[in-house]
Protein backbone atom coordinates (compact mmCIF):
# COMPACT_ATOMS: atom_id res chain seq x y z
CA UNK A 1 0.00 0.00 0.00
CA UNK A 2 1.21 3.24 -0.57
CA UNK A 3 0.85 6.61 1.45
CA UNK A 4 -1.83 7.73 -0.57
CA UNK A 5 -4.12 4.98 0.50
CA UNK A 6 -7.06 5.61 2.86
CA UNK A 7 -8.04 2.42 4.60
CA UNK A 8 -11.81 2.66 5.46
CA UNK A 9 -13.03 0.60 8.54
CA UNK A 10 -14.32 -1.94 5.91
CA UNK A 11 -11.07 -2.47 4.25
CA UNK A 12 -9.03 -2.73 7.60
CA UNK A 13 -11.62 -5.07 8.92
CA UNK A 14 -11.20 -7.08 5.52
CA UNK A 15 -7.58 -6.97 5.79
CA UNK A 16 -7.52 -8.35 9.23
CA UNK A 17 -9.72 -11.41 8.20
CA UNK A 18 -7.75 -11.98 5.03
CA UNK A 19 -4.67 -11.90 7.01
CA UNK A 20 -3.18 -15.13 7.83
CA UNK A 21 -3.44 -16.97 11.66
CA UNK A 22 0.28 -16.08 12.22
CA UNK A 23 -0.79 -12.45 11.51
CA UNK A 24 -3.65 -12.18 13.88
CA UNK A 25 -2.28 -13.97 16.65
CA UNK A 26 1.06 -11.19 16.99
CA UNK A 27 -1.23 -8.59 16.27
CA UNK A 28 -3.91 -9.95 19.17
CA UNK A 29 -0.93 -10.58 21.14
CA UNK A 30 0.15 -7.08 20.47
CA UNK A 31 -2.80 -5.81 21.55
CA UNK A 32 -2.16 -7.64 24.75
CA UNK A 33 0.80 -5.94 25.24
CA UNK A 34 -0.01 -2.62 24.18
CA UNK A 35 -3.23 -2.39 26.53
CA UNK A 36 -1.37 -3.71 29.02
CA UNK A 37 1.97 -0.56 28.89
CA UNK A 38 -0.82 2.08 28.24
CA UNK A 39 -3.01 0.77 31.18
CA UNK A 40 0.28 0.17 33.40
CA UNK A 41 2.28 3.35 32.33
CA UNK A 42 -0.47 5.48 31.45
CA UNK A 43 0.90 5.74 28.08
CA UNK A 44 2.92 5.14 25.57
CA UNK A 45 0.92 2.09 23.53
CA UNK A 46 0.65 4.08 20.34
CA UNK A 47 4.01 4.31 19.74
CA UNK A 48 4.08 0.63 20.19
CA UNK A 49 0.60 -0.09 18.05
CA UNK A 50 2.10 1.77 14.97
CA UNK A 51 5.63 -0.41 15.34
CA UNK A 52 2.77 -3.44 14.94
CA UNK A 53 1.31 -2.39 12.45
CA UNK A 54 4.30 -1.47 10.49
CA UNK A 55 5.65 -4.77 10.57
CA UNK A 56 2.83 -7.16 11.12
CA UNK A 57 0.05 -6.00 8.19
CA UNK A 58 2.74 -3.34 6.78
CA UNK A 59 0.54 -0.54 6.21
CA UNK A 60 1.97 2.57 5.06
CA UNK A 61 3.34 5.13 7.63
CA UNK A 62 0.69 7.09 7.49
CA UNK A 63 -1.86 4.34 7.76
CA UNK A 64 -0.03 3.33 10.95
CA UNK A 65 -0.30 6.42 12.69
CA UNK A 66 -3.94 6.96 11.99
CA UNK A 67 -4.70 3.15 12.81
CA UNK A 68 -3.00 3.41 16.17
CA UNK A 69 -5.18 6.64 17.70
CA UNK A 70 -8.21 4.42 16.81
CA UNK A 71 -6.82 1.41 18.45
CA UNK A 72 -5.65 3.41 21.33
CA UNK A 73 -8.38 5.49 22.12
CA UNK A 74 -10.54 2.46 23.77
CA UNK A 75 -7.52 1.40 26.24
CA UNK A 76 -7.07 5.44 26.75
CA UNK A 77 -10.89 5.81 27.68
CA UNK A 78 -10.46 3.05 30.32
CA UNK A 79 -7.33 3.10 31.65
CA UNK A 80 -8.45 6.66 32.66
CA UNK A 81 -11.46 5.99 33.95
CA UNK A 82 -9.62 3.49 36.55
CA UNK A 83 -6.72 6.11 36.97
CA UNK A 84 -9.76 8.59 37.96
CA UNK A 85 -11.44 5.91 40.37
CA UNK A 86 -8.18 5.25 42.42
CA UNK A 87 -7.30 9.23 42.60
CA UNK A 88 -4.71 9.61 40.57
CA UNK A 89 -6.42 12.25 38.87
CA UNK A 90 -5.42 16.17 38.37
CA UNK A 91 -8.27 18.17 36.74
CA UNK A 92 -6.36 21.50 36.14
CA UNK A 93 -3.96 20.13 33.94
CA UNK A 94 -5.80 17.82 32.64
CA UNK A 95 -7.94 20.36 31.71
CA UNK A 96 -5.56 22.71 30.43
CA UNK A 97 -3.50 20.21 28.39
CA UNK A 98 -7.12 19.39 26.75
CA UNK A 99 -7.24 22.84 24.90
CA UNK A 100 -3.78 22.41 23.61
CA UNK A 101 -4.29 18.72 22.47
CA UNK A 102 -7.30 19.32 20.41
CA UNK A 103 -6.05 22.08 18.55
CA UNK A 104 -2.91 20.33 18.65
CA UNK A 105 -4.62 16.90 17.22
CA UNK A 106 -6.87 18.44 14.49
CA UNK A 107 -3.88 20.29 12.95
CA UNK A 108 -1.04 17.22 13.37
CA UNK A 109 -4.31 15.24 11.50
CA UNK A 110 -4.41 17.79 8.68
CA UNK A 111 -0.65 17.59 8.06
CA UNK A 112 -0.41 14.14 8.03
CA UNK A 113 -2.54 14.47 4.66
CA UNK A 114 0.24 16.70 3.46
CA UNK A 115 3.33 14.92 4.58
CA UNK A 116 5.40 11.92 3.10
CA UNK A 117 5.14 9.04 4.67
CA UNK A 118 9.30 9.06 4.71
CA UNK A 119 9.09 12.30 7.16
CA UNK A 120 6.50 10.94 9.24
CA UNK A 121 8.40 8.18 9.86
CA UNK A 122 11.46 10.29 10.50
CA UNK A 123 9.61 12.94 12.70
CA UNK A 124 8.26 9.61 14.55
CA UNK A 125 11.48 8.57 15.08
CA UNK A 126 13.05 11.42 16.26
CA UNK A 127 10.51 12.01 18.71
CA UNK A 128 10.64 8.81 20.27
CA UNK A 129 14.06 8.95 20.79
CA UNK A 130 14.40 12.41 22.36
CA UNK A 131 11.21 11.46 24.77
CA UNK A 132 13.21 8.47 26.06
CA UNK A 133 16.38 10.35 26.19
CA UNK A 134 14.52 13.21 27.82
CA UNK A 135 13.28 10.70 30.63
CA UNK A 136 15.79 9.18 31.58
CA UNK A 137 17.72 12.79 32.10
CA UNK A 138 14.94 13.45 34.27
CA UNK A 139 15.68 10.66 36.28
Amino acid sequence: MNDGDNLSPVLAITLFMLSNGKQKLFLILSGIGVGFINGFLGGGGGTLVVVALLSILALSQKQAHATALLIILPISLVSAVVYLINGYFEWKPTLMATIGVIGGGVVGSLLLNKIKGGVVKLIFALITILSAIRMFVAV
